[in-house]
This record gives C-alpha cells, sequence and structure tokens, in this order.
C-alpha cells in the first residue's frame, strides 16, 4: 500500500486527541452512574483506561479477540455475583455500561469513536430515568457537551482545535435550546410505551401493606423525603399530622396485613365511599416521590381525593392500580369529624385472631378488661398502663421471636418501637371483642417556610390504632402515652435530646441551624422544580400559541415549529461560519458603486479621475458628480484628512435630484 492509497473517512485511525476526548467522557458518565452500580465498575474503568493509554503511546496493541471474549464473559459474571441476574432497570444499564467501557478495548477507527459517542449520548438520557432534579439535569448537559466535543474531536483529523472545538460544541447546544423548549411546551405528553422494572436494589420505599414489630424502626433510619404537601387552606395543628397510608386489618399472629393487597390489585372493588366531613376541611395537594408501591397518602380522615386513575378502597385507602414510578401529584381533603359510611362488614373482621399464639397476653387483656366498665375505659386504662409500667420508646428494640413475641413484649421486655405497642395493643383490644385495626403512615414532617409546605421523611414513619367504639373509627396512639413528645416532634428532633447515637448521621448534624437552613432552602428548590414540571399542561403552552396566532391548529404549530427550526438552523449555521451576510461597503466605495450603477462602469484601465471627468463631459448639468469625484478623490489619496459618511449621503442626494430634474 503506497501512501496515495485512499482510506475512507469512517475506517481511519483516530488521533490522540480524539482518543483522549473518548476516555474523558467514559470517565464522566461512569461518575454519573457509579452510585447505581457495583463499585467494581470503577476498577474496569481504571484497567481498560490504562489499556488504552498505553495503546495510545505505541507500549500496547488492541487485545485480540479471545481477550476480549474473555472479558465479556467475565462482566457478566460479575454481573450475576452483584445480582443483577433479572430483568431490570440497573442489570439494563449496568449491561449498557459494560458494554460502554469493553468497547474501549477496540476503538482504533473514526467509526468505532463514533459509535461509541452515540452510546454516550443515549446513556446521558438514561440517566433521567433515576433522578430528575436540577443536578441531573446539569449533570445530563455537561455529558451531552462533553460527547458533542469528543465527536468533533473523533471527526476532526489530525489538526484538532480545541478552541475551535468548544465555540462549535456550544453553539450547537445552544441552538438545540430553542427546539427543546419547544418540544417541552408543545409535545403531548404520552405514557411510556414500556416500563422497565427497577425492584433489584429494593426500589420500593416506605411503608407496605404488611408491618410487624421491628419492621417500621428500617425507615426510621432514612432522611429521604416521601412526600410534600402543600395546604390551600390553613396549616392544621402538629398533633393533627397523622398522613395515611395502609389499613392493615388482618393479623397472623405475628404481622398485620391490608385486606385488600399490592401483590393482588385485580381483586379491588372498583369503587368505594370515603367518609363525608363534618365541619371545615382541610384542603392540600400532595407531591408524592416515586416509592414503587400502589399506596397514596393523605391526612388522617380523609373525605375527599383527586387522584387521576386511583381508586378509593372499602377500608378508607387510596390507591393506584399500577405501581408508582415517578414523582404522582394529587389533591385531597379531610376533616376533623367524619361521618364513616356503612362499615358491618369490615367491623365482623376486625376483631378476628389466630387460634393460638400470646396466650398469656390474651388471658392478660381479659383479666384486665374485666376491671373495667367499657371499651373506651379500658383503653384509657391501657394508655395508663404503658405510662406508668416502665415501658421504653426506642430506635433499637430486642427481637422478640416466636409465636409469643407480643406477650413477650408487653409483659415482661416492654422496649419497643411504634409497632411493637400498636401491635400488642391491637392484639389486646381484638382479645376482648373490641374491633380494632392498625393503620401504617406517618406521623409530622418539617413545615419549609421557604416553599409553604410541609416534607415528610422516611424517618415519619408511623404506626397507630383505629378502634370501632359505636359511632365511628377513632384514632388510639400508643406512642402518645410512651414517648407523648413524638406526637409534637419529629423522630429525630426527639432522639437527638435522649437517644443521639440511635440516629442515622444526617439526622444528628440536623441540629446544626446552618445545615439545617440549608438543607431547607435545597429542598424548597427541589419543590419549586417537581411543581413546575409536574403542574405543566399542554393547555398552557395552547393558550399562549392562540394569543399570538389565533386559533389553534396542527398545521399552525407544525408551521410555528418548523419556522422556528429554520430560524435556528440558519442562526447556527451563521455562527459556524457556513453562511455569511452581506456587509454594507465603506465610503468612498459605495458612493462609486452607485455611480457606477446609475451611469455605467468604468471602462478597462479606466481611473477614477478619468472616468469622472468623461461622465462630466456627457452630463454638464450634473455638477453634483464633481462634487462627488473631489469627495472619493480626498477618501482614497488623503486619508490623513478623513471625511464623515454625511457629507457622502448629502452630495448623492444632490445628485439624485439633478438627475430626476433632468428626465423631466
Amino acid at each position: 500500500m503506497t501512501d496515495s492509497t485512499y482510506i475512507p473517512p469512517h475506517l481511519r485511525a483516530l488521533h490522540q486527541a480524539g482518543l483522549k476526548y473518548l476516555l474523558l467522557v467514559q470517565l464522566m458518565t461512569l461518575l454519573a452512574f457509579l452510585p447505581y452500580l457495583p463499585g467494581w465498575f470503577f476498577a474496569l474503568f481504571l484497567v481498560v483506561g490504562l489499556w488504552r493509554w498505553r495503546v495510545l503511546h505505541g507500549q500496547m496493541r488492541k487485545p485480540p479477540a479471545m481477550v476480549l471474549w474473555a472479558a465479556v464473559l467475565m462482566g457478566l459474571g460479575a454481573l450475576m455475583a452483584s445480582g443483577l441476574n433479572r430483568y431490570s432497570l440497573d442489570s439494563a444499564v449496568a449491561l449498557c455500561l459494560l458494554g460502554y467501557l469493553l468497547k474501549s478495548l477496540e476503538v482504533l477507527r473514526r467509526r468505532d469513536g463514533i459509535f461509541q459517542i452515540y452510546l454516550g449520548y443515549f446513556l446521558a438520557g438514561v440517566l433521567l430515568l433515576y433522578r430528575f432534579d436540577p443536578i441531573a439535569a446539569l449533570i445530563v448537559i455537561l455529558l451531552l457537551f462533553f460527547n458533542t466535543l469528543a465527536l468533533q474531536a473523533v471527526t476532526a483529523g489530525g489538526h484538532y482545535n480545541a478552541r475551535y472545538g468548544l465555540t462549535q460544541s456550544s453553539l450547537i447546544l445552544l441552538a438545540a435550546l430553542p427546539i427543546m423548549v419547544a418540544g417541552y411546551l408543545f409535545f403531548p405528553r404520552l405514557p411510556p410505551l414500556w416500563q422497565i422494572p427497577n425492584d433489584q436494589r429494593g426500589a420500593q420505599t416506605g411503608m407496605t401493606d404488611e408491618i410487624s414489630p421491628g419492621s417500621v424502626e428500617r425507615l426510621a433510619q432514612s432522611v429521604a423525603p416521601v412526600f410534600r404537601v402543600a395546604f390551600d387552606t390553613p396549616l392544621p395543628a402538629r398533633n393533627q399530622w397523622y398522613w395515611r397510608g395502609n389499613t392493615l386489618s388482618v393479623f397472623d399472629g405475628r404481622s398485620w396485613q391490608a385486606e385488600y393487597r399490592s401483590a393482588n390489585p385485580f381483586a379491588w372493588p372498583s369503587q368505594a365511599r370515603l367518609p363525608s366531613g363534618l365541619g371545615p376541611a382541610s384542603r392540600y395537594s400532595v407531591l408524592m416521590e416515586n416509592s414503587g408501591q400502589r399506596w397514596l397518602y393523605f391526612l388522617d380522615w380523609p373525605s375527599a381525593i383527586e387522584a387521576g386513575k386511583g381508586v378509593i378502597l372499602p377500608d378508607a385507602r387510596a390507591a393506584s392500580r399500577t405501581p408508582i414510578t415517578s414523582l404522582l401529584r394529587y389533591r385531597a381533603s379531610s376533616h376533623r369529624t367524619v361521618n364513616w359510611p356503612d362499615q358491618s362488614g369490615l367491623i365482623a373482621s376486625n376483631v378476628l385472631l389466630p387460634e393460638q399464639g400470646n396466650e398469656p397476653l390474651r388471658q392478660w387483656a381479659q383479666t384486665q378488661r374485666a376491671q373495667y366498665a367499657s371499651d373506651g375505659d379500658f383503653i384509657d386504662g391501657l394508655m395508663h398502663h404503658i405510662r406508668t409500667e416502665g415501658f421504653f420508646y426506642t430506635l433499637q428494640p430486642p427481637a422478640y421471636p416466636g409465636d409469643q413475641s407480643l406477650a413477650d413484649f408487653w409483659l415482661t421486655g416492654r422496649r419497643g418501637f411504634c409497632s411493637h405497642y400498636a401491635s400488642a395493643m391491637g392484639y389486646i383490644l381484638r382479645s376482648v371483642g373490641v374491633p380494632t385495626r392498625l393503620v401504617g403512615g406517618y406521623l409530622g414532617g418539617t413545615y419549609n417556610p421557604t416553599g409553604d409546605y410541609v416534607q415528610v421523611r422516611q424517618m415519619e414513619a408511623h404506626v397507630w390504632l383505629e378502634v370501632w367504639l359505636g359511632q365511628g373509627w377513632q384514632r388510639i396512639d400508643p406512642t402518645a402515652a410512651v414517648a407523648p413528645d413524638r406526637i409534637e416532634m419529629n423522630l429525630d428532633t426527639l432522639f437527638r435530646r435522649t437517644q443521639p447515637g440511635d440516629l442515622p448521621l444526617l439526622s444528628r448534624m440536623g441540629s446544626i441551624s446552618l445545615l439545617n437552613g440549608l438543607s431547607l432552602y435545597w429542598d424548597s428548590v427541589l419543590y419549586q422544580w417537581q411543581v413546575l414540571i409536574l403542574d405543566y399542561d399542554n393547555s398552557v403552552a395552547k393558550a399562549w400559541f392562540e394569543s399570538a396566532f389565533g386559533r389553534f391548529s396542527p398545521l399552525k404549530l407544525a408551521i410555528a415549529i418548523l419556522s422556528l427550526m429554520a430560524l435556528v438552523g440558519l442562526a447556527l449555521a451563521w455562527g459556524l461560519g457556513m453562511v455569511t451576510w452581506p456587509t454594507r461597503q465603506q465610503e468612498p466605495y459605495r458612493s462609486l458603486a452607485r455611480i457606477e450603477r446609475w451611469y455605467g462602469a468604468r471602462a478597462d484601465a479606466e481611473t477614477v479621475q478619468t472616468y469622472f471627468q468623461r461622465l462630466a463631459a456627457q452630463h454638464p448639468s450634473h455638477s453634483a458628480l464633481w462634487v462627488l469625484a473631489d469627495l472619493i478623490e480626498r477618501s482614497l489619496y488623503r486619508r490623513a484628512e478623513p471625511i464623515a459618511a454625511r457629507e457622502f449621503r448629502a452630495a448623492r442626494h444632490r445628485l439624485v435630484k439633478q438627475r430626476r430634474r433632468r428626465s423631466l
């Protein structure tokens, strides 16, 4: 092969600048996904990067096919060993990133580099499946920018100019911005064509439809937000912030379960009536985070809810028939006092207990009940018993295994979290025939004055009781007896005083006012970001469009978007130097060009002075020609005496008048 042999551009070897930019983009992409991947991915990048660096400097060659196949098989084995062995978002992204990294081992030609960059563009968009906040948006923009920069370097050949590449990449992204805004404003909000499950990392968070003693305190170790509530009416009292999630009425001796389970939404009734409210209502909107579950939260007691395709279940729960895999916004209202619809079916099932287990506690309950005149007095007695008999509220209770767990807790252990107290007291009340059920949800929250909303975190997870005393379900919270301050305080605020060692680090740092203020401010920014996106409706853009262009129609919208794209394309072409605007001639050449257009062009080798002498002989009445000739000669040959443009305009104006009089 000779030096003059033609090599197609896509088969030409990559130069050093292109390979360096590819490594940089790979590192940035990997760092963006690293929180969602096994740690060995970073070690794999170091190995691949070292190999590529040595190839870049001529110290190693492209690995043989056997080495590449061995690397692929080892990577797949590592994915399976890391638990990513089922179809999910995590496993799909991990597999894609594995191929993205291993592809570097064989990238030597321009075609391979371009393919790798296109894969980088795809991964930048995939990141939004994990998070969609201002930081994620900034990271995606940076990934798009540096992938575009790498594309410039890969396709530029051996003479790559970094400044030119930066300019071009910036212009391309700026030109895409109006198209992106137009698409956001006018493109219909379509549901996803498919969904990728993502339960391998425990994507389901928050309260489930099954609770057992010891299951709730795990949530109390997390400061992650669950939902945020903005009130349209005055903020209720702090001790009324009971956020209802699941109603748990089936007890198997160890755990409490909901009658309508998440695993079988097809068995749910199509609709049920919520209790009717009495007196003034609290109206609010809830912005709920992705939980992977189906339950919606609202302030106890519920009276109305607007949740799209959500359903109302007979046990006073609102649920979505599909798992909540993205931010969800809905509206609801609650009342302090309600009239419950017919509950006869629920009351009958809410006294059932297994025949065996916790016998000592059953006997204790029946003995104690005989000492009271009514169920209400008995409940008051149980609350007094909790306050006076050495019970202790803790985030780290001992384990109570076996079928006597509730009896062991209530009669001897007496150390537990909210789920222990609610479970034991629920068992006691059912043992004496009082219809009782548990409610799993959240208690409290943090009011954010910057955004004027209440933020509820996983740490506020809570369980309480509902009992039927003849006229309606009544809330009973045993935690109010063992830790009364918990009703008025968040869990971390309470435990920072008594048990700070049981709290996670971020919760302990919440006592620092500066950090707490910054945290609230940042959460307000996130809330406004989410509301801006979720509250946006195409009808808003449609109203803007009709105010500017009249009645809306698809044809008008298509013309407007195509016109916008044409303008953006023209601006981009001008910015990249592909199109130049005609420039206005400077004096005296502008005046000379006008005279040649009016009287005819100069002959070959004819000087300006000779040209004007000829015109003066042909048009003796056009005295302004001599004035222009003098200005032009002075401007050309005596530049030390600059002449203002207005003098040229005045002379041309007089010449125009003389030509008009001559033509009459």
